[in-house]
């Protein structure tokens, strides 16, 4: 090896003889080993504490070369860590759970309710349940009037084994007319006086009939005694009188005659024109006016045809007044058909329900 090879070889030599000097006292500067100083009383135990497994470094890591052991300052443990005694472990503290006594008041609960408050929320519940109730939807009702009652014995019978809320209005001085009314008070049914008025055509009216031509005294003399002449009596209606309920002074005269009895009237509308209802509002009396007569045609099927009109005229205003007569094919047919008005969602209500005072406007309430 000629003496240029020989000087480079020793220069490469001391090069990496520096460099490994070099990373030797690097590592002797940063290494800062693990091991545990031996246990003394004085000495806090840094595994005990943390309850974790001793650790221990590699005796000689190989990626740092030669390794100087560096103990590390006694006073360092004393700066990072507070001397405690090493023969106590060390244990988790569990607190209990603490529940309030009975004595002390829980403010977030909601207070006891004193006696006079308890019955006060009652009440409102009530009257919130009152207001539900009252506002679900009504079933339409209907009521039903047997007009011209009293000349013979089969309609009185078959009038009175109607349901109790089918209302009779009973002729004057008829053969059954007494006897009819004092049945029917006995059911507690509510009876009209059925007051013969005069009509356009001219038909004879029978005994106790009001006619136009009368004076104010004898019409109302005569209505008087109609009257008298039957026990219980509630109210009354038209018997005929498309003539005289077109009449303002006579209705006045036969309303004022009611409103001294509290008596109410019921307007069978057999004229377009007639004034009776508006006359029994201005006098203040309750009233309701006929919606629909069952028995014009006295056949089955007619009649069917009309109840089924005053089911219709029900459902849309909320309640409808029908008038029959004692026909044996009306009865009949109500003795069936009122037994299974239920699934129409109809009911059948007394007159009286329907009834209604006059409003402020003038208007009766329908």
């Amino acid at each position: 090896m000629d003496a240029g090879a020989k000087l480079a070889s020793l220069l490469i030599f001391c090069l990496f003889s520096n460099t490994l000097f070099m990373s030797s006292a690097w590592a002797a500067d940063n290494y800062v080993t693990l091991e545990q100083p031996p246990k003394t009383e004085a000495v806090f135990d840094l595994s005990e504490y943390l309850a974790l497994p001793e650790q221990t470094m590699p005796e000689k890591p190989e990626w740092l070369g030669p390794v100087i052991s560096v103990m590390p300052e006694s006073k360092s443990l004393e700066k990072t860590y507070p001397m405690i005694d090493s023969e106590h472990t060390w244990q988790p503290i569990i607190a209990p759970i603490l529940l309030a006594p009975e004595s002390v008041p829980n403010v977030l609960s909601t207070p006891a309710l004193t006696e006079p408050d308890k019955v006060s929320l009652d009440k409102i519940d009530l009257m919130a349940t009152k207001k539900f109730v009252d506002e679900h939807p009504k079933p339409p009702k209907i009521a039903i009037l047997i007009d011209d009652l009293g000349y013979n014995r089969r309609g009185m019978e078959a009038s009175l084994a109607l349901p109790i809320e089918v209302a009779l209005a009973i002729l004057p001085e008829t053969p059954y007319a007494h006897q009819t009314a004092t049945r029917a008070q006995a059911q507690l049914r509510t009876t009209l006086l059925h007051a013969p008025m005069e009509n356009q055509r001219e038909l004879k009216l029978g005994p106790g009939g009001l006619y136009a031509k009368m004076s104010e005294q004898e019409l109302k003399a005569v209505l008087i005694k109609d009257l008298e002449g039957l026990p219980g009596i509630q109210g009354a209606n038209n018997h005929m009188g498309s003539l005289l309920t077109t009449k303002p002074e006579s209705m006045k005269w036969v309303m004022e005659v009611l409103k001294e009895r509290a008596l109410f009237f019921i307007d069978s509308l057999t004229s377009p024109d007639s004034v009776a209802e508006k006359t029994a509002q201005e006098y203040g009396l309750k009233t309701v006016r006929r919606d629909v007569f069952l028995d014009n045609i006295r056949t089955e099927k007619a009649i069917d045809r009309q109840f089924s009109r005053l089911l219709k005229l029900a459902r849309r205003h909320g309640s409808a007044l029908a008038i029959g007569h004692p026909y044996p094919e009306t009865m009949s047919y109500l003795q069936h058909r009122l037994v299974n008005l239920q699934q129409d969602g109809v009911h059948l209500v007394a007159l009286s329900e329907l009834l209604a005072l006059p409003t402020p406007s003038g208007t009766a309430k329908k």
